[in-house]
């Protein structure tokens, strides 16, 4: 299969390629070959050396030889295989090594070029070889594509539901607490009537937070992003949860960070809102890790995010963790793993974060693993 195709000659270029020879003859010149077709080489001299420079490395694509000393270049083959199922790897043979040959088929290898290596032919193999992986990362694109425009269709769901809602909840709430105090003054301060009416009063005043949540979450609300530094707002959104608990806060930021376009009323709702999930993960205390550092983002970090730079903000607690099947599932409206009462909430924290973080441009993910805490990773882009 010959494949002459530019852009699979420009993206061989910027892919980083293992290549594995103990001949230091054979090594040495095909080295020169190579390092001006691919991006990165990187070269090992047997197959030890080679699967720990995979490890170091993570190579797109592996060119080795069969025959070396310590361990044969399918021993080491297989090793990356085991590692990553889906890396190229093209391998060197003889035609007498009729039985290597069919072992590397058996292990799902399909690339082979035979000694002498012809250049040419070595080139047009990791042409292949670049052709695959950029028909795969063009489906990821896709496919990261479809997740965006499915999280900006549900973010404008909710911006409009939370919109309608907030505008007849305020209405409503503001006759409630209009008539209770018109009945409060009609009432002996300190009677049993007078105390029920104050209950009525407190409780509204917490649905009306609510409200304003909704509020400006909706499409009818803009205010003008503030352009400055973000992390006294973070620090002190997570201070503020974490005064008076056994959960200390471990802060790892540089100094000087890019400025960012923020609105700081719903930033401050993200991270205290983090920040008791934190807590409430270590009920018996622990330790609750931020870090912040600037990030390059492109197409290629499959992120549904546009690309550009950002500031990655990562917030780990020492907590249970969050079981596998779970995790996929917390960002969704109303969904909870904790007891629903008035001052447990309604699960809708994480959505609401992740709504917040989307309308600044940014994403949100976590990672867990139940027993070693969870990881809340934030980006959001630069002013």
């Amino acid at each position: 299969m010959k494949i002459n195709n530019r852009r699979d000659q420009d993206y061989l270029k910027t892919l980083t390629v293992l290549y594995v020879e103990d001949d230091i003859d054979t090594r040495e010149q095909f080295s020169d070959f190579l390092s001006r077709s691919v991006g990165i080489l990187i070269t090992a001299e047997n197959g030890v050396a080679g699967f720990e420079a995979f490890k170091k490395h993570a190579p797109d694509i592996v060119v080795t030889d069969i025959l070396m000393p310590q361990i044969d270049g399918l021993t080491m083959a297989g090793k990356i295989l085991a590692k990553t199922p889906s890396v190229p790897i093209i391998v060197v043979t003889a035609f007498e090594q009729t039985d290597y040959l069919m072992r590397a088929i058996n292990m799902g290898i399909e690339k082979y070029v035979t000694k002498p290596v012809n250049s040419y032919i070595l080139f047009e193999t990791l042409l292949e070889c670049a052709h695959r992986l950029r028909a795969e990362e063009q489906i990821k694109l896709q496919h990261q594509q479809e997740i965006r425009d499915a999280w900006s269709k549900q973010n404008e769901t909710i911006a409009i539901l939370a919109g309608g809602i907030a505008h007849d909840y305020n209405n409503m709430m503001q006759a409630i607490l209009g008539y209770a105090a018109l009945a409060k003054m009609k009432l002996e301060p300190g009677s049993e009537p007078s105390n029920y009416l104050e209950k009525v009063e407190k409780c509204s005043d917490e649905v009306c937070k609510l409200g304003q949540l909704l509020r400006f979450l909706g499409n009818d609300y803009y205010e003008e992003k503030r352009q400055g530094l973000l992390m006294p707002y973070v620090m002190s959104s997570i201070n503020h949860v974490l005064e008076g608990t056994t959960v200390s806060l471990s802060a790892d930021c540089p100094e000087e960070l890019p400025h960012i376009g923020f609105d700081a009323q719903q930033i401050h709702l993200v991270f205290s809102g983090l920040a008791t999930n934190a807590v409430a993960a270590m009920p018996t205390g622990g330790i609750l890790r931020l870090s912040a550092q600037t990030a390059d983002i492109s197409e290629h970090d499959f992120l549904p995010i546009k690309p550009g730079k950002y500031i990655r903000l990562s917030l780990t607690d020492s907590g249970t963790g969050i079981p596998a099947a779970v995790l996929p599932k917390i960002f969704d409206p109303y969904f909870s793993t904790k007891q629903r009462s008035r001052q447990r909430g309604m699960g809708m924290s994480l959505a609401l974060c992740r709504t917040v973080i989307m309308r600044h441009g940014g994403c949100i993910a976590a990672e867990s693993t139940p027993g070693n805490g969870t990881t809340f990773h934030i980006w959001l882009p630069t002013a």
